[in-house]
């Protein structure tokens, strides 16, 4: 697609996947195009009482899971985290209702307001992630290892999707819409569950850690694999290093020492050790390094 980056966001996301995926929509559209007018005006027919039963549908789904606060609506059998499938079906739920209105109310004016058509894209974006998560969760066995990773992920997606409704209800032009998406979907306001320090403190821990966990989380990140020099070839060396020394540093700062030459001296870390520490500090100088001046 020519044109920045920013256009598939703004507009591309939500714009175009929503006349590509919606049910009838798109039926919609291609019988208003018909050459054959009563063809045509056959097909709109049958498209717009079954969008108009659709809208219904997608009414009573937001209606029963925002006002039940996610208690109620699908989860699948047998599922590790519901509470958190059940949340998203939530989520669905509203995004379509909040979709369906979007379309009524803008029509072909949704291609200029670009920020309420990127900000649904947003929560189609989230929705999609989010789900993805649970059911790589689900696929790599449940490990409890990776449950504050998931609670993390899944409390920053929603905090982002609860800010992209909220800011498509506060924007939308039509304020009688905005008013009957939030009294159906969102009775008590918009949730936004937000992750913890405690729970943020766990997960980045973790993360910090040179761990299989870690490894089999991050598999296909690229390194720098086939180059003699690569910064993040650098910086996951320094990263495999300094955490390797930890332990020794944390030997020296129980004894009160903070010179390796010193604690050398005293006998406090072996000669392998100071060797040890002095190649963890060269590797994080190296990343650290500023080699280019303007």
């Amino acid at each position: 697609v020519e044109g920045a980056n920013i256009l598939t966001r703004n507009l591309m996301i939500f714009g175009q996947g929503a006349v590509r995926s919606h049910p009838y929509m798109l039926k919609e559209m291609l019988a208003l195009a018909d050459e054959d007018e009563k063809k045509g005006l056959d097909a709109f027919d049958k498209a717009i009482w079954r969008h108009l039963g659709h809208a219904f549908a997608t009414a009573g789904r937001a209606f029963v899971r925002g006002w039940s606060g996610g208690r109620i609506g699908p989860a699948p059998d047998g599922a590790a985290m519901p509470g958190y499938w059940k949340q998203l079906s939530r989520h669905a739920a509203a995004f379509a209702l909040l979709a369906d209105f979007a379309l009524l109310t803008l029509g072909g004016a949704l291609k200029r307001k670009e920020m309420i058509s990127a900000r649904l894209g947003d929560v189609l974006a989230e929705l999609y992630l989010l789900g993805a998560v649970l059911k790589r969760f689900e696929t790599e066995g449940r490990r409890e290892e990776d449950r504050p990773i998931v609670d993390y992920v899944m409390r920053q997606g929603q905090g982002r999707m609860a800010a992209a409704f909220a800011g498509v209800l506060d924007n939308m032009p039509a304020r009688w819409a905005a008013y009957l998406v939030r009294l159906l979907a969102f009775p008590v306001g918009v949730p936004a569950p937000m992750p913890s320090d405690e729970l943020t403190n766990a997960v980045a821990e973790t993360l910090m850690k040179d761990t299989p966990q870690r490894d089999r989380l991050t598999p296909d990140i690229y390194l720098g694999e086939g180059h003699t020099e690569h910064p993040l070839k650098d910086l996951e060396q320094a990263f495999k290093l300094v955490t390797a020394a930890a332990s020794i540093e944390k030997k020296m700062r129980e004894e009160h020492v903070d010179d390796p030459q010193v604690a050398r001296g005293k006998g406090i870390i072996s000669a392998a050790e100071f060797e040890q520490l002095a190649e963890a500090k060269a590797a994080a100088d190296r990343v650290v390094a500023v080699d280019a001046f303007p």
